[in-house]
């Protein structure tokens, strides 16, 4: 080999080895860029994975609690319409009770009237 080509040679090998390492020096900086990336991007989803945890037990307790709340509106809802029945039988009860007061004050009323024009109608044909 000549001296000036393996000079030239040389030249070329070191060229090409310090683009290679200008190269790997930025695949380097790029694959730690992505790993940092990955980092925090998995620091993210644990953050979000234990709110969303946390999230998922607090609408299970609300759940939960709403769950006993209808169990008590529905057994109010219940003893309500017992209420309901056992009320409207007594305002039937008594509306047939006033109804048969009303009646009977009435007939009495009329007989008292029917008693003073009798008697009305008595002392004045005496009074005559």
């Amino acid at each position: 080999m000549d001296p000036s080509n393996f000079q030239v040679f040389m030249e070329a090998l070191l060229n090409r080895m310090e683009q290679q390492e200008a190269q790997t020096t930025t695949t380097n900086e790029l694959l730690l860029q992505v790993v940092q990336e990955q980092r925090s991007s998995r620091q993210d989803n644990q953050k979000f994975q234990q709110q969303q945890s946390l999230f998922n037990q607090r609408l299970l307790d609300w759940t939960e609690r709403q769950e006993k709340f209808n169990e008590r509106q529905e057994k109010f809802n219940e003893r309500q319409d017992q209420f309901n029945i056992i009320m409207l039988d007594e305002v039937r009860d008594i509306k047939k009770e006033v109804r048969v007061l009303a009646e009977v004050v009435l007939k009495q009323h009329e007989e008292r009237l029917k008693r003073l024009e009798d008697f009305m109608d008595n002392f004045m044909r005496k009074a005559s």
